[in-house]
């Protein structure tokens, strides 16, 4: 009994074994052999615990930190505060602080290996995340002591509740960092999902999906979707990529085409040597009318390179399918952004037709005003009028420093704004520019 709970208090306070409460409770631990009665072996167990709850009183155990769980994480991920990780390195749980504004810290689940090229990022789903499928999340890294914003397509299905997966390829700094330091524990800086590219529901005409490279997550995150929510409807996949070694989720394509009837598949690799049943090439008229019954009757999504896009779109434009059911989604949306802000003035604010060099920006929640150059943002602006705008990228991708114009004219260089919130006069001050004296709501 005596080393039961001397066990037990070592546990709780975390103390070593010498320790002044210790040596009464060897008193009490000889009383059986210095008084050997039935009643004193009774006064001993009460005096034991008596004294085992007079030390818990007297010291009680101390808080000892401990590194935040994937739960605690988890949890977190519904909350606003965020930071980056340690120089050169992804955020993990035992050394991950709050994230950015307009990010959430996401514990990884699991590391899945698709190809010697990519990776595909389990990460636990937050609390009240929603999405649809083919939307992206923007991730938040730190590399050099630099924060790094880049947009990653969401590739599971947004029926699996308990988490959401993307799959990277390994081909730039961002992408690199990731593949090489996060591990099962890690805990990444992930936006809120975002995009218009996204599966065509509410539709019973057939669906094609066109795939280049890397271009298949979104479409696959359509695909699994589609086998769930759509039982019915007919859905065809060509998947292009260079070697069979370089194509992701064969498997689980082949698997899909075998349990669905509904679905096909077709791959078909440009570098040559395709193994049966798949073809070399790429995709062309012939493979296209192999897979897809009625073209001019059918919704096509495309996601791949930029080449490979427009050879699909020409493609389909032969087969007289129309302009309105072709969707298309370019993995060089973030690059692009980037280059919104390297771009020159002229070419940034084009309707600068007045010929005035500066306009007044006012800040109205702030009570501050300022003058704004054709080479200033607007967020540029705020930042040296003391405005605090929340941001993170400055490149037009992530949405944290989504701001309402009250009045006035600027131009918004980005893509990621939904319709919605441009018709509501939502900006990102991050890549505006001031086309008119404007107000701003920040």
């Amino acid at each position: 009994m005596h080393l039961a709970m001397a066990f037990v208090r070592r546990h709780r306070s975390g103390s070593g074994l010498f320790s002044p409460f210790v040596l009464p409770s060897f008193l009490l631990a000889a009383t059986p052999w210095l008084w050997a009665t039935p009643l004193a072996l009774v006064a001993a167990a009460v005096a034991h615990v008596a004294w085992f709850v007079a030390c818990e009183w007297l010291a009680p155990p101390a808080a000892r930190p401990t590194a935040p769980s994937a739960a605690r994480a988890h949890r977190a991920a519904a909350g606003p505060a965020t930071s980056h990780a340690s120089t050169g390195s992804v955020p993990t749980a035992r050394g991950a602080t709050a994230p950015a504004p307009g990010f959430a810290a996401t514990p990884v689940i699991t590391i899945l290996e698709e190809t010697d090229e990519i990776k595909t990022f389990r990460l636990a789903r937050p609390d009240g995340l929603t999405f649809t499928a083919g939307q992206f999340v923007a991730v938040r890294v730190s590399v050099g002591g630099k924060p790094h914003v880049r947009c990653y397509s969401i590739s599971s299905s947004p029926d699996a509740r308990g988490y959401l997966e993307i799959s990277v390829r390994r081909q730039g700094l961002v992408s690199t960092t990731l593949h090489t330091t996060l591990r099962s524990g890690s805990v990444l800086a992930i936006s809120q999902p975002a995009g218009q590219f996204v599966y065509p529901a509410g539709d019973d005409r057939p669906l094609a999906l066109l795939a280049g490279g890397i271009g298949i997550t979104p479409l696959l995150a359509m695909l699994r979707h589609a086998v769930l929510t759509d039982p019915t409807r007919p859905i065809s996949l060509l998947y292009s990529a260079r070697r069979l070694q370089d194509a992701a989720f064969v498997r689980e394509l082949s698997l899909i085409a075998e349990r669905y009837p509904h679905v096909r598949i077709g791959l078909t690799f440009s570098g040559g040597n395709a193994p049966p049943p798949w073809r070399a090439g790429h995709i062309d008229a012939a493979m296209l009318r192999q897979y897809v019954s009625h073209p001019a009757h059918t919704i096509f999504c495309i996601c791949g390179p930029t080449s490979m896009m427009a050879a699909m779109d020409q493609l389909l434009r032969n087969e007289d399918v129309p302009s309105d059911q072709i969707r298309s989604e370019r993995f060089e949306t973030a690059v692009a952004a980037t280059l919104v802000n390297t771009a020159t003035p002229t070419a940034l604010a084009p309707g600068r037709a007045s010929g005035r060099d500066e306009y007044q920006v006012t800040f109205a929640s702030s009570g501050r005003a300022g003058r704004a150059g054709a080479a200033q943002t607007l967020l540029e602006i705020a930042e040296r009028e003391g405005v605090a705008i929340a941001s993170s990228c400055r490149s037009g991708v992530c949405l944290t420093c989504r701001t309402r114009l009250a009045d006035g004219d600027a131009d918004c260089r980005s893509s990621m704004l939904d319709p919605d919130d441009r018709a509501a006069g939502f900006i990102l001050p991050c890549v505006a520019w001031a086309t008119t004296d404007c107000v701003l709501e920040a």
